[in-house]
């Protein structure tokens, strides 16, 4: 069972997301019916911790066998999707792929495991050009700013 609870119109999600980086460029996902990016990754499921969710939904959604290389960043987040509010835990963590998936030249594509959803490899230059949710999660990239933190987001109502 994952980690999420609905009571009434609000929404607890505890997810892992994964920065994987290769030459110069972040893997993002997105849904295939929206136009806002995320990093990949999951929802935890309860009694799982942390990196093994993230190495579970990294197979699932992508077929890759990953090492997970040091944690990033908490990020506390609360927001309004689909007129329910959300309280949203993430934890963000840096990994590398066994058999890393091809840049694709730039251009979105999707997989078997995960058909509802579009990747892409974007130039951390150019991720000023995307939503990318949340945000701190994109400054932090294109500052190149990996350190441990934990972050508040608590958008007004």
């Amino acid at each position: 069972m994952d980690a999420v609870f609905h009571v009434e119109h609000q929404v607890f999600n505890y997810r892992v997301a994964a920065v994987m980086i290769k030459e110069g460029r972040v893997l993002m996902h997105r849904a295939k019916a929206e136009t806002n990016w995320s990093l990949p990754g999951g929802r935890v499921k309860l009694g799982e911790d942390a990196k093994s969710s993230l190495k579970r939904e990294m197979k699932e959604e992508l077929d890759l066998n990953v090492t997970v290389d040091g944690f990033l960043w908490t990020v506390e987040n609360f927001f309004t999707y689909a007129e329910k509010e959300i309280h949203e835990v993430g934890l963000y963590f840096k990994i590398t792929a066994e058999n890393p998936l091809p840049l694709h030249d730039g251009e979105e594509f999707t997989v078997l495991e995960a058909d509802r959803l579009v990747f892409k490899w974007v130039s951390l230059e150019d991720l000023n050009e995307y939503v990318l949710h949340p945000q701190v999660v994109k400054e932090k990239l294109i500052e190149g700013s990996f350190e441990p933190d934990y972050f508040l987001i608590d958008q007004p109502q």
